[in-house]
């Protein structure tokens, strides 16, 4: 029987293979061990980096040294003020303020020679800084306040017991003026609108302030006017002047819009138109006139649309104001 020679092939596979083996646990050994170093590694870096900020000394602390700041004392109204009241010692707060702010605010060195003495030219808020904004040795004048070519002229404006327009007309507003037109018998006969859109330059009277309004009250006495000042042309100050000179007229002003510019054709009313059974007249004039206020309105919106779709297209030409309906 012939003898079988070993499998040597075999025998070498195996071999290799334990061979490999042993090579890929080596390889994951090293590997392990080396990403454990890492680990370690990383781990001491840290707690030296907690260490050293544990250990850190805070920061030194800024004293801020009050005179370094350049702080000043600036005067403050300690109270509400109106205008042409004179300031005394009571209305004045004195608050060191950096000097950077308020830099036109009066301060102490400047109280007597501007302050003390002086008198609000407008209504100054508790808390507001004086300035030469708002005090001054004198009022302004009313002269300073006319236009090139307008006239200012003083009328006694009758709104019987009470003031027609609210109570709130001030300097600047705008009014329409209405005058009646009595009998002997001081029996109203007519009441027709002489002029419109005529600017008020002055209103004697208490201050008026609530949450929502600033004005002020010009209340008359009982069957008594109120001397109202307004601004006109030479020849609006001939006609007032004229009508508040007969005994059989009185003068009333109504109170609007300071944007409303336009004047409107309004027909007088007469005695006539609300007597005998004449009374349906009031509610048809009623409905005319929302009709055409409605209109107008639509307009104006109509024209706020357009000047702001030009405002956004970057188109700056101008144009018209509607025309009254």
């Amino acid at each position: 029987m012939k003898k079988k020679s070993p499998p040597y092939a075999i025998i070498g596979a195996v071999v290799l293979g334990l061979i490999a083996m042993l090579a890929y646990f080596s390889h994951e050994k090293s590997v392990r061990d080396q990403a454990a170093a890492d680990l370690a590694k990383a781990k001491d870096e840290a707690a030296r980096l907690l260490a050293e900020a544990q250990n850190k000394p805070p920061p030194p602390t800024t004293v801020v040294n009050e005179a370094n700041t350049h702080m000043r004392p600036v005067l403050f109204a300690s109270q509400p003020i109106d205008p042409g009241v004179r300031i005394s010692p009571s209305f004045i707060d004195s608050k060191q303020t950096p000097e950077g702010v308020l830099p036109d605010a009066y301060t102490d060195s400047t109280k007597d020679e501007f302050v003390l003495g002086a008198v609000a030219t407008r209504h100054i808020e508790k808390g507001d800084p004086f300035t030469p904004r708002n005090v001054g040795k004198t009022l302004p004048v009313m002269s300073t306040r006319i236009s090139p070519g307008m006239r200012a002229v003083s009328l006694q404006v009758f709104n019987a017991d009470s003031n027609r327009t609210g109570g709130f007309v001030v300097d600047g507003d705008k009014v329409d003026l209405l005058a009646t037109t009595s009998s002997a018998a001081g029996v109203m006969l007519k009441a027709e609108m002489i002029m419109q859109n005529v600017d008020v330059l002055y209103v004697p009277g208490p201050t008026i302030r609530t949450e929502k309004t600033d004005g002020v009250n010009p209340m008359p006495s009982p069957g008594g006017g109120v001397s109202v000042t307004f601004e006109v042309t030479p020849e609006q100050a001939q006609a007032l002047i004229a009508l508040g000179a007969l005994t059989d007229v009185k003068i009333y002003m109504i109170l609007r819009s300071r944007e409303d510019k336009l004047e409107t054709k309004i027909k007088p009313w007469s005695r006539e138109d609300y007597i005998d059974g004449r009374l349906g007249k009031i509610q048809r004039m009623t409905d005319t006139s929302i009709q055409r206020v409605q209109e107008l309105q639509k307009q104006i919106q109509a024209q706020e649309a357009l000047e702001k779709n030009q405002a956004q297209q970057g188109n700056t030409n101008a144009t018209p104001k509607p025309a009254s309906p």
